[in-house]
């Protein structure tokens, strides 16, 4: 079996697959696969299933590259893939948003011998956005640590700019509601010391 070298830029990737280069598709999986990770675990939150989905996304692009007519970003058409099959995978299991009271304490809480620290912000935004609905979640990614912007969610999700805009606002007021209160309890405990 030839094997083609590997492409230089995503267009002659996006070519050398049309015409049945698995090589050229491993490159797109390779630069892609953290970005349809990540927006599978937002949405699923459950690593194993995330996987899933995210070779299940990687399947249904290959499939439909012939579709991508190029007028949205690949990374965009890429996402709109991924997020329609975890979103399925979510429906399919008919999971429902945790609620704030069943977020335990201590995912939130940080050691106090190491107040604020990286590891504690993470642990503590991560546990934020566990509370927001599946859909909220894959926004706020999308947004905040993809750098998509509204119209390219719009692409990505199928959802209205004012929908999306309006998740974010409401997404954003929600993890500013629940960092504060962990910023409150992390001041608590430096002022008892």
């Amino acid at each position: 079996m030839r094997y083609a070298p590997t492409p230089v830029t995503e267009a002659e990737a996006i070519a050398l697959c049309r015409r049945g280069d698995q090589q050229a598709f491993a490159w797109l999986v390779h630069t892609y696969k953290h970005m349809v990770y990540t927006l599978t675990m937002q949405v699923l939150r459950h690593r194993e299933e995330a996987e899933e989905a995210a070779q299940d996304a990687f399947v249904k692009a290959y499939r439909n590259l012939g579709g991508y007519s190029g007028q949205a970003k690949f990374s965009t058409w890429l996402y709109s893939i991924t997020y329609h099959t975890a979103i399925s995978k979510l429906r399919a299991r008919k999971a429902v948003a945790r609620d704030l009271a069943e977020v335990p304490e201590t995912s939130l809480a940080g050691d106090p011998d190491r107040p604020w620290e990286h590891h504690d912000r993470k642990r503590a935004l991560d546990a934020a956005l566990a509370l927001l609905p599946a859909e909220d979640a894959a926004v706020v990614g999308l947004y905040y640590f993809s750098e998509q912007s509204v119209e390219e969610i719009v692409t990505a999700t199928g959802l209205s700019a004012s929908n999306v805009k309006v998740k974010l606002h409401r997404s954003r007021k929600r993890l500013f509601e629940v960092l504060r209160g962990h910023l409150k309890e992390e001041l608590w405990t430096l002022h008892e010391e």
